[in-house]
């Protein structure tokens, strides 16, 4: 019986290894290191709401909408827009909307294919609360290294 499923065992190790074969050639790594677009921005406050979970307050978000499309600089490496707050509703109070400023807002942003992004000189990490009263930097990095510094403001904050 042993012997048997030794035999299987050998099968089986040698249908399941690689055929690849040695010196293909590399693909091409990706060199664009653009910001392409604002996926979104968005205000995070805590809410009265407790999870039944943790028995901690809940944490909720609200997405402000980006006035217009954002002017994106690829010379300048520069991308600008306004945002407008949305209406009180729900837990979402008027209270809490006159909490709203360019100083605790979370910004996400799309970026080239296989690129990542860094902030440099104190700038918020991008999808965490920041302050965006200021033009912010970051340095993003193509697949095959390419660096370049990108400049990221929010212009307006409508209310």
């Amino acid at each position: 019986m042993r012997k048997f499923i030794y035999i299987i065992l050998a099968i089986i190790a040698v249908s399941v290894t690689s055929c690849l074969k040695k010196g293909l050639e590399d693909l091409p790594e990706f060199e664009e290191n653009d910001i392409t677009g604002i996926n979104r921005v968005e205000y995070r406050f805590v809410s009265e709401q407790v999870s039944n979970a943790s028995g901690q307050n809940v944490v909720k978000f609200v997405g402000l909408s980006i006035k217009g499309k954002p002017a994106i600089n690829n010379v300048d490496k520069s991308i600008t827009f306004e945002v407008t707050v949305p209406k009180a509703s729900g837990v979402f109070t008027d209270s809490e909307r006159a909490k709203v400023s360019l100083n605790n807002l979370v910004v996400i942003v799309n970026l080239s294919t296989a690129a990542r992004i860094s902030p440099i000189e104190g700038s918020p990490k991008l999808g965490t609360p920041g302050d965006w009263s200021k033009p912010n930097k970051y340095i993003v990095e193509a697949a095959n290294g390419n660096k370049a510094e990108w400049t990221i403001q929010i212009t307006t904050l409508n209310k």
